[in-house]
């Protein structure tokens, strides 16, 4: 169903276990998305698009790399009518890459480079770009990375308490979720958030908290991996180091099953015995889901007050992505306990999933703000092919 010669961009989202795609009009208006959930998890693929469309969409042992090419052949191009630019979000951009880039071989080198960095997410990351250079030759692939927007942290936040030798060597903290940040700093002149210190929550599978001063990013929960600051679906965030050690030795020295352990197995599944996905555990009647609940919005908590003491106070605090925008139980008690902050909380509006979530009284204000880094992408996309 071609809908004849329009353009449009492509931006490709490739995430832990899901692929989003969004194609925009050269206005940046999205004319069709959706999303490929639950690659990778030991069952069947899931595709939901803007149009409608339900459907499995592969078998329980594909990868990224087997659905990519059928995504974008039979559902993406007869929609698109001429692609002009893929962006895609590439979650670790090392010292290298602080802005987008145009993919050349080279290019693509070095983003294979920083795989050890980010292995749940990097290597679904250049099957996008595999699969998007084999399905459109000669077309421009943009790379648009997750740790770019940290690049202006001090330094003194992003060193470790290590001899600074290794720093030399890239052992710092990068920063992750950049890509949405940019979006929630775009976004905050029209939510009238007039105060220069914000705090953006970005809680999906994966979640990171963001302290912004003046719009740019001051402070952030993840690390030199995408494993530190807060509880996730899958990870467990900030561990004592010496529990890694520990978990080392109690598996035999097998570096390749601790990996396994805290990039898959641990965070609200693995406390809860049951799943990393928030909306299972809030249905459930489960002790241990609400458990994993209990903990998940205690640390969530813990790491707000983090930010709000590196950023000297907080002016609103902004929730995004999957869980943040959805969730509105975690919002609650988050909420709860963070009215010493000057955040009162409008329960109706919470459950409604408002854009303001507290009320018109409130010291001070939380909003929800859509996650659109496939946006961001686009316009990146738009500036570099120009």
């Amino acid at each position: 169903m071609s809908h004849g010669s329009h353009e449009s961009l492509l931006a490709l989202n490739c995430g832990s276990s899901s692929i989003k795609f969004a194609l925009f009009t050269p206005e940046f208006e999205r004319s069709f998305s959706g999303l490929v959930e639950a690659i990778g998890h030991g069952q069947n693929p899931r595709l939901k698009t803007s149009a409608g469309d339900v459907q499995e969409f592969g078998d329980s042992d594909q990868t990224h790399a087997d659905v990519l090419p059928r995504l974008i052949h039979d559902i993406i191009l007869p929609r698109a009518g001429t692609i002009s630019g893929v962006g895609h979000r590439i979650v670790h951009g090392g010292e290298r890459f602080n802005a987008p880039v145009r993919i050349d071989p080279e290019i693509r080198a070095g983003i294979a480079e920083l795989t050890p960095l980010a292995p749940g997410h990097q290597p679904h990351n250049l099957a996008g770009i595999d699969a998007a250079t084999l399905a459109l030759p000669g077309v421009a692939q943009i790379a648009c990375f997750d740790t770019a927007f940290h690049a202006g942290v001090p330094t003194v936040r992003r060193e470790m308490p290590l001899p600074r030798s290794y720093a030399r060597e890239g052992l710092i903290r990068y920063g992750f979720h950049g890509i949405s940040y940019e979006h929630i700093a775009a976004r905050l002149p029209a939510l009238g958030v007039s105060g220069s210190r914000v705090i953006a929550c970005h809680l999906g599978n994966g979640c990171s908290v963001c302290g912004l001063t003046d719009g740019k990013s001051s402070w952030t929960s993840m690390g030199y991996t995408p494993l530190d600051g807060l509880m996730m679906g899958q990870r467990p965030g900030r561990l004592d180091p010496g529990a890694v050690l520990w978990l080392v030795e109690r598996h035999g020295g097998d570096i390749a099953a601790v990996n396994k352990l805290l990039y898959h197995q641990s965070g609200l599944s693995g406390v809860s015995g049951l799943s990393g996905d928030m909306r299972t555990l809030l249905a459930s009647n489960e002790p241990d889901a609400a458990f994993a609940i209990d903990m998940y919005v205690d640390r969530l908590v813990q790491e707000i007050g983090a930010a709000a003491a590196s950023l000297g106070g907080v002016d609103a605090l902004v929730f995004s992505g999957g869980v943040g925008e959805n969730a509105a139980p975690i919002r609650s008690m988050a909420m709860q306990k963070l009215e010493w902050l000057g955040f009162r909380l409008d329960a109706d509006a919470n459950a409604a999933g408002a854009e303001r979530l507290t009320t018109a009284d409130s010291a001070r204000h939380a909003y929800i703000v859509e996650a659109d880094e496939e946006g961001v992408i686009a316009r990146a996309v738009a500036c570099l092919i120009d």
